[in-house]
């Protein structure tokens, strides 16, 4: 019986396999949702004065801040750091829940503009979608997918018909996420429908 044959890379392609492996980490970083919201708070703040004042600064930190806050605190402490991506993506969630509910009663209690509750409506009912999906469920709806289509349909939908071409950005997002066997295409689907299909319903009710 002839002895099993083991498959090694030559040095070329372990360095091109590794440089693919980075591009795909690049992506995943660069589509980070917290990022997404910045972007788009920012973009709404500075085209059609949403926000504005100090409610500006604490839409930042419910929407972008706290949901960031679990890859450093993760990445900082070591025995969570050595639970790897489980935990993070557990805090991750956990954490944008509570950014989320702090700024919606924040919306509510000061009396911020229907356009704007929708805003943050969306974003909490996708949280909680997720929520439910990953620890009820166990389908992990990807944030990645959602924290990029929710801010694209957002801006189309209240600035610009043109960032709609956003959409090609969900691209590299499902390829990387695939490729690093982070999410399945039903859940980056699902991950992409999510905050889509509430604004749809949100800002035709509340805008």
């Amino acid at each position: 019986m002839n002895a099993p044959t083991t498959m090694h890379l030559s040095p070329m392609d372990q360095g091109s396999s590794a440089r693919q492996t980075l591009i795909n980490f690049i992506v995943r970083f660069v589509a980070l949702p917290p990022l997404m919201a910045l972007c788009a708070i920012s973009i709404l703040h500075a085209q059609l004065g949403y926000f504005p004042g100090k409610s500006f600064g604490v839409m930042l930190m419910c929407l972008s801040l706290l949901p960031f806050l679990p890859y450093p605190i993760t990445w900082l402490i070591p025995s969570l750091r050595y639970r790897g991506r489980f935990i993070q993506r557990g805090m991750a969630v956990v954490f944008s829940l509570i950014g989320y509910v702090i700024g919606t009663v924040y919306c509510l209690a000061n009396g911020l503009h229907e356009m704007e509750l929708a805003i943050l409506l969306s974003y909490l009912g996708s949280g909680i979608i997720i929520a439910l999906l990953s620890f009820l469920c166990h389908f992990k709806c990807s944030g990645h997918a959602s924290g990029l289509a929710g801010p694209i349909t957002l801006l189309g939908m209240q600035v610009s018909p043109v960032f709609f071409l956003g959409y090609v950005l969900l691209l590299p997002v499902f390829i990387s996420s695939l490729r690093l066997k982070r999410h399945s295409k039903e859940e980056l689907i699902a991950g992409a429908l999510t905050p889509s299909l509430l604004l749809l319903v949100l800002v035709p009710l509340l805008g």
